[in-house]
């Protein structure tokens, strides 16, 4: 798998098992963020978070740079 896959995976294992109401925002979405920063055996790399909005630094063969993560859902924990 993908580390973004594997990452989206956990995301989404996580959205669904918030079922607190005090976790939730008014649409009923965790109302809290979480990122995953992985990296597999084959060097492939995803960043994922809950929320967009976020970047993280990776260095390959290239060179070092900037990369926006991917977002399971829109918008903001509080919206």
């Amino acid at each position: 798998m993908h580390p973004k896959d594997a990452a989206m995976d956990a995301c989404k294992m996580i959205q669904k098992n918030t079922v607190e109401k005090r976790l939730l925002n008014c649409r009923g979405l965790p109302n809290f963020g979480i990122s995953f920063y992985c990296l597999n055996a084959k060097g492939q790399h995803a960043g994922v978070t809950m929320y967009g909005g976020r970047s993280y630094a990776v260095c390959t063969s290239s060179g070092a740079r900037i990369v926006p993560t991917e977002a399971l859902l829109a918008g903001a924990p509080g919206d």
